[in-house]
């Protein structure tokens, strides 16, 4: 009984103490902040890359290194996508998007894209899959990103007329579209020079609508 302990010990010992792989050597060895704005952190990272070298890079962090979820909501049983433009101040633009949020520190990725999808839109969906962590701009920002595909059901009495509830400084324009709009609709935004976020077209390059 007493090998077998022993054993059992040097087993969990060595998974225990097994260190995480990573694809390379590269690592980061210290960040300096630049600069902490409301939303926004730029930091100065010193970093040792694959041959030794330390070298410096800038980037930036949202405050409190938040994740952000991406809504794609479809309404049940039409087949049209809830799609959002809004100001932003960053391009001088306005960008034609899905709905999206940051998540907040008590919350699950599925909260909070219910939550933002009442928010912007005014519409109550169900969480039907959650992609992984993913990276949008990863040269320069450290947040990221999840992808929430979600079920609108438009027979709800909520959802037939649904009512937004918008931040302050929020002002955005709610759009329904069938599939076989999309192209359509996007060179019409075009023409009022509205811009696009790559992960809206992206995901509608990839489903062969655009």
């Amino acid at each position: 009984m007493h090998i077998f302990y022993l054993l059992f010990q040097t087993l969990m010992s060595k998974f225990t103490t097994k260190k995480q792989s990573k694809a390379g050597t590269s690592r980061v060895l210290n960040e300096k902040l630049l600069y902490s704005g409301n939303w926004s952190e730029m930091v100065e990272f010193s970093y040792e890359d694959d041959g030794k070298q330390v070298r410096k890079w800038e980037g930036l962090h949202r405050k409190h290194h938040s994740s952000a979820v991406i809504i794609i909501a479809q309404l049940k049983p039409s087949g049209r996508y809830i799609l959002i433009r809004q100001f932003r101040p960053p391009t001088d633009s306005y960008i034609l998007e899905f709905p999206a949020g940051l998540v907040d520190p008590e919350e699950n990725h599925e909260t909070t894209a219910t939550r933002e999808l009442l928010e912007e839109t005014g519409y109550v969906g169900t969480v039907d899959k959650i992609s992984p962590n993913l990276l949008s701009s990863p040269g320069i920002l450290s947040e990221t990103v999840s992808f929430a595909h979600l079920s609108v059901d438009e027979m709800l009495p909520e959802n037939r007329q649904p009512v937004a509830k918008n931040e302050p400084g929020e002002f955005i324009s709610v759009f329904l579209k069938y599939p076989e709009e999309i192209s359509t609709f996007f060179n019409q935004e075009k023409e009022k020079n509205v811009l696009f976020d790559v992960k809206l077209y992206t995901y509608f390059m990839a489903q062969g609508l655009l």
